[in-house]
């Protein structure tokens, strides 16, 4: 008897300590004040885009990885001042060296979502024992300018936040995910 409540303890824990999933969950929290920190804009709206088989192979090639499992819809937010766009937010879910991290990215672009690069990447929430490291200008502005067309590798274009390793590369990772999704989804909702 006491095996059978072993067991179900054990499948109940699993249910409570599922990890964190990725960009489909991760919310925005702190809008109106990215929308003024990175574009001085006004406002913004909400656009969700579902990834189709085909697109979701397209991006699976480009980033060189799979998308996770919770990642069949993107969040993006058109960010407008006085009503003209001025760029797009869109936020990633990764997991770092102690736990989750949610990054904030900034994208700037023309009209036609083309000649994309990153204007500002932040950290919304983690849990990291480097925290000031991963959330430094030294460490977030190497990100800016760049595109998809980048490595966006630490090692490569961009160097590792002091004290950190998984958490790095994982800011990196959600930044050339992101780039690569707006580029695909957007070309086939414009």
């Amino acid at each position: 008897m006491n095996k059978i409540y072993v067991l179900i303890i054990v499948i109940l824990a699993g249910f409570i300590f599922i990890p964190a999933a990725s960009a489909g969950l991760c919310v925005w929290r702190f809008p109106d004040r990215d929308i003024k920190e990175f574009f001085d804009a006004d406002s913004y709206k909400t656009l969700l885009v579902d990834v189709s088989p085909a697109k979701k192979a397209v991006i699976e090639k480009r980033l060189g990885a799979p998308l996770d499992p919770d990642e069949s819809q993107f969040r993006f937010w058109p960010v407008y001042k006085k009503g003209v766009r001025v760029g797009t937010v869109t936020t990633h879910l990764t997991k770092g060296d102690f736990g989750a991290i949610e990054v904030v990215i900034a994208l700037e672009h023309d009209e036609r979502g083309k000649d994309l690069k990153v204007r500002a990447v932040g950290i919304q929430r983690d849990r990291e024992k480097a925290r000031a490291a991963l959330r430094s200008p030294g460490f977030l502005n190497q990100f800016i300018g760049k595109t998809a067309n980048d490595p966006l590798e630490i090692g490569k274009d961009i160097k590792s936040a002091e004290g950190t390793r998984l958490s790095s590369h994982a800011v990196a990772f959600s930044v050339k995910k992101q780039l690569i999704a707006f580029e695909e989804l957007m070309a086939e909702n414009k």
